[in-house]
């Protein structure tokens, strides 16, 4: 017997003015501007997925490429009259306080009508969560076994789940993270109008329908200021080669997919099986493109000849600073910068483009090595970058770091994204960092990744001379500009300002 007659798995409207990316930041969410690239919650589509397998009621309300407003996603709840009713809401840090105003919007009320809540940042927030009166569940962890229990009336001690009741709130025995990603079917993409998830022109050389993918889970390094090892776990557990390429087959084949997005922390943890993957991607003649996001050190150049083979486009990875004492000050496993040289070079040569992250203000930092970093990004020239400040993310190490030393508030509500500078570190104050970051930010927009603008390779003469030319003259103010910026850095004192 279950105990709903219909279960919507929700992933609420963004916040005013913002696109939500509930999957970036390791599934702890991002914010960017109205306009950005619409991103589904992986784990969203895998849960509902998973419900409807198992035979169980369930339908998404996925927001954003269903063009749900706040309005619209209650009337789409409100249309079961007299049923009993399950809201299952995917939310993140930044969307956290926004997601709650929902859930309440949704119970206002409405008694046939149960709130669950679940998402990678649950378990570090649960207080907050639990001070709403319209949430009766909390999901830690992986939910989907959690919900399907919940939802056929298994007992609420169910691995994972919190609920209330008259007492208080009870939490469940803790529940591991799923180990046999094989036995998790594919995601229904065809129950949502999927075609509205589109890499943008600036990405690629058109708009271009895409879907994120998982080939593994869980990331063994634990980085202090990531969110990864926090949402799912230390842990590596990956799909077997066979497995992907069934479901890059089903993309590509049923679905008419021509690129896809692998949403795993470290995809070439176990290069022996990436190379596995690409060969079957070539034998079975899958024509389709894809980037991936992993670490240089897990790459060497048969590994990535395979790949380029089998149409990887890109490939994104961490330098964060090019101090190897930096790196390592954060627990990241350091790398040298001749091997992200080596990597880049591999990459441009095969026809891999390169996203390198960058992060600005770690612990340890000054004024001498985010110039550096910043120096090391305009000299090896990938594709594409970003500059982040370091953000003491809840959960992570990096966090505990910032409050122990009286640079993040002891406040588990602060919900962060990494577009703004949070805190100071060791060595610089807040306003020091903000004015190193918006420096390294402009190289980012205007002379780095200018915005998209003549950035992608062209086959035609009339594209690739004027970009040759806007490349040279490129490269010449962004060494200029960072000389000048250098100095006048290095020279600052308190009394200008950057203090």
């Amino acid at each position: 017997m279950m105990r709903y007659e219909k279960v919507y798995v929700i992933n609420p409207p963004s916040p005013p003015g913002y696109v939500s990316n509930k999957d970036s930041m390791g599934g702890f969410g991002q914010l960017f501007p109205v306009g950005a690239t619409l991103f589904p919650p992986l784990d969203l589509i895998y849960l509902g997925t998973y419900l409807i397998e198992k035979g169980l009621p369930a339908e998404f309300l996925e927001s954003l490429s269903m063009e749900l407003d706040r309005d619209r996603l209650i009337a789409r709840i409100e249309s079961s009259p007299g049923e009993r009713v399950l809201a299952v809401v995917r939310t993140s840090a930044p969307t956290l306080d926004n997601d709650l105003a929902v859930c309440r919007d949704i119970k206002a009320n409405r008694t046939n009508v149960e709130v669950l809540v679940y998402g990678p940042v649950v378990a570090t927030v649960a207080a907050r969560i639990q001070k709403e009166p319209c949430v009766d569940y909390i999901v830690k962890g992986d939910p989907d076994e959690t919900v399907a229990e919940l939802i056929t009336g298994s007992p609420k001690e169910a691995p994972g789940l919190c609920y209330r009741n008259e007492f208080g709130w009870f939490e469940g025995p803790s529940k591991p993270f799923n180990k046999d990603l094989d036995s998790l079917p594919f995601p229904k993409w065809e129950l949502l109008p999927f075609q509205k998830y589109q890499m943008p022109k600036s990405s690629v050389h058109a708009n271009v329908p895409f879907l994120p993918m998982w080939s593994s889970r869980g990331c063994p390094i634990g980085c202090h200021y990531c969110p990864y090892p926090v949402g799912q776990g230390l842990p590596w557990r990956h799909r077997t080669a066979r497995n992907v390429v069934d479901e890059i087959e089903h993309l590509v084949r049923d679905l008419g997919i021509r690129y896809i997005v692998f949403r795993d922390p470290m995809f070439s943890l176990n290069q022996r099986r990436v190379i596995e993957i690409c060969n079957g991607i070539v034998e079975r003649g899958l024509k389709v493109e894809w980037r991936c996001e992993t670490r240089v050190d897990y790459l060497n150049e048969a590994t990535l000849t395979a790949m380029a083979q089998a149409g990887c486009e890109g490939i994104n990875f961490g330098v964060e600073s090019s101090d190897v004492a930096i790196q390592k000050g954060v627990g990241r496993r350091p790398i040298s910068r001749e091997q992200f040289v080596t990597c880049v070079e591999t990459c441009r040569r095969l026809g891999i483009k390169t996203f390198a992250f960058f992060i600005i203000g770690l612990p340890g930092d000054t004024v001498r090595t985010i110039l550096e970093t910043i120096g090391f990004a305009i000299t090896i020239k990938p594709d594409w970058v970003q500059f982040t400040a370091a953000s003491p993310f809840i959960g992570t190490k990096l966090r505990a770091w910032a409050i122990s030393h009286g640079f993040a508030a002891e406040d588990e509500y602060s919900y962060i994204n990494s577009h703004e500078v949070w805190m100071g570190n060791d060595h610089l104050s807040k306003r020091q960092v903000k004015a190193l970051y918006h420096f390294a930010k402009f190289f980012q927009t205007y002379l780095l990744n200018r915005k998209g603008i003549l950035k992608q390779p062209g086959k035609s003469l009339l594209y690739r001379v004027p970009k040759w030319f806007v490349d040279r003259a490129c490269d010449v103010l962004a060494f200029a500009t960072f000389r000048c910026g250098s100095i006048w850095f290095e020279r600052a004192t308190p009394e200008t300002g950057i203090h």
